[in-house]
């Protein structure tokens, strides 16, 4: 016996982080849909604030907890701190490398 497959839409909780300039937890997810060249994103919702994370380009068929986990990278502090801190590291070692 043959087998067909359905496609079946779920709703599932994914965990954003607040935006780390304003800290405003309303946050828009999602992506244009396009076959190609597709552009997803992360925008904080707060008028005063419009924070963005771009993903440029994408795969048609990237999921929101793609997206979200992205967002979440660019958003959470302890990540931002040590990623700035590991290039403050490395422009020192540049600075101390210079000729006085």
């Amino acid at each position: 016996m043959p087998y067909i497959l359905e496609s079946i839409k779920s709703n599932r909780k994914i965990k954003v982080f607040a935006c780390v300039k304003c800290g405003c937890e309303d946050i828009d997810i999602g992506d244009c849909g396009y076959s190609s060249f597709n552009v997803a994103w992360g925008k904080c919702k707060n008028k005063r604030c419009q924070h963005e994370v771009e993903i440029s380009p994408c795969g048609c068929d990237i999921t929101k907890k793609q997206i979200a986990k992205v967002w979440n990278d660019e958003n959470n502090p302890k990540k931002l701190k040590s990623r700035y801190e590991k290039e403050i590291r490395a422009l020192q070692k540049k600075i101390k490398a210079l000729p006085k």
